[in-house]
C-alpha cells in the first residue's frame, strides 16, 4: 500500500511505461505466485532447480524480442540446463512430459515469466525502481486472490494467524530487502556465486524439515544447472537481472 501510494502521487512518471507496468504487473506477479505454490505443495529441491532455468529462458528471450547473440556461452548453458533438468525430472529413466507434474509447470512457469520480466525491463531503463517493484507487488496480489479465495482454508487458532503475518513480514519481507539491498552492490562475480547458494540452502532444509533426500542423479542434474546458471550470469556483466521489480546483479529465482 506505501508503495502503491507512492507510485500515485508520481503518476507523471508512468507515461509512456503503460505496456511496460503491465507486464511487470502479470510477468512479476506470476513468478512469485507460482513460484510460492510450487514450493509448498512440491518438492523443495526439485522446485529450486526447476526454476533456475530462467537464465536459459533469458538467453532466448533476449534473443527474440532485443535482437542480442546468444554466443558459445549462451549455448553452452541451454545445453546444460536442458540435460540438468531432464535428469531432475526424470531421474535417469528417460525423459517425457509426462514426467511433469502440476508443480513442476509451476516452477518451470515462473522462472519463465521471471526471464521475460528481466526482458522487459531491459528495454525500458527509464522506469524508476519503486514504480517496477509496485507493479510487481500489486501483481501479486492480485494473480494470489483468486487462488486464495477456491482453496480450502483451515480452522486456525487465532494465535496462529498472528504468527504467519509476523513470519510473512519479517522473514520473508525482510529476506526480500535484504538482497534487493544487498545484491544490487554487489559485483556480478559475487553475487553469481551467492545466488545460487539459495539451493544449497533450500536443499538442507528440505532434508532437515521435510525430511526430503535427493538422489545422486538428482543431484548431478542441479549441479548441471547451476552451472548453466553461472555461465548465464557471468555472460551478463551489462544487463543485470531483475527481481522482485528492482534492479539486481542476479543472473536468474
Amino acid at each position: 500500500m506505501p508503495a502503491g501510494l507512492w507510485s500515485w502521487r508520481r503518476r507523471h512518471e508512468l507515461r509512456q511505461h503503460g505496456r511496460t507496468l503491465v507486464g511487470l504487473l502479470l510477468l512479476g506477479g506470476w513468478t512469485n505466485v507460482a513460484f510460492m505454490l510450487a514450493l509448498v505443495h512440491g518438492e523443495v529441491i526439485r522446485i529450486l532447480l526447476l526454476f533456475y532455468l530462467s537464465p536459459v529462458w533469458a538467453i532466448f528471450a533476449a534473443r527474440i524480442f532485443l535482437k542480442e547473440a546468444i554466443g558459445w556461452r549462451g549455448g553452452l548453458a541451454a545445453l546444460l540446463a536442458v540435460s540438468g533438468s531432464a535428469l531432475v525430472v526424470s531421474n535417469g529413466q528417460g525423459f517425457s512430459l509426462a514426467d511433469l507434474d502440476t508443480n513442476d509447470l509451476l516452477s518451470i512457469s515462473s522462472g519463465l515469466a521471471f526471464a521475460l520480466s528481466n526482458v522487459i525491463l531491459r528495454a525500458d531503463t527509464a522506469l524508476g525502481d519503486v514504480h517496477r517493484a509496485t507493479a510487481v507487488w500489486w501483481g501479486c496480489v492480485l494473480i494470489a486472490l483468486p487462488f486464495a479465495f477456491f482453496q480450502y482454508s483451515p480452522a486456525l487458532p487465532l494465535p496462529e494467524y498472528g504468527y504467519l503475518l509476523a513470519f510473512s513480514w519479517l522473514w520473508i519481507a525482510g529476506a526480500t530487502v535484504a538482497v534487493q539491498f544487498g545484491v544490487a552492490r554487489m559485483p556480478v562475480s559475487v553475487s553469481a556465486v551467492i545466488m545460487p547458494f539459495e539451493v544449497i540452502v533450500g536443499a538442507l532444509s528440505a532434508w532437515w524439515l521435510a525430511g526430503e533426500a535427493p538422489t545422486l542423479l538428482e543431484l548431478f542434474g542441479g549441479i548441471l544447472i547451476l552451472l548453466a546458471a553461472l555461465l548465464q550470469i557471468t555472460r551478463s556483466h551489462g544487463h543485470p537481472i531483475l527481481l522482485g521489480g528492482v534492479e539486481m546483479e542476479k543472473g536468474e529465482l
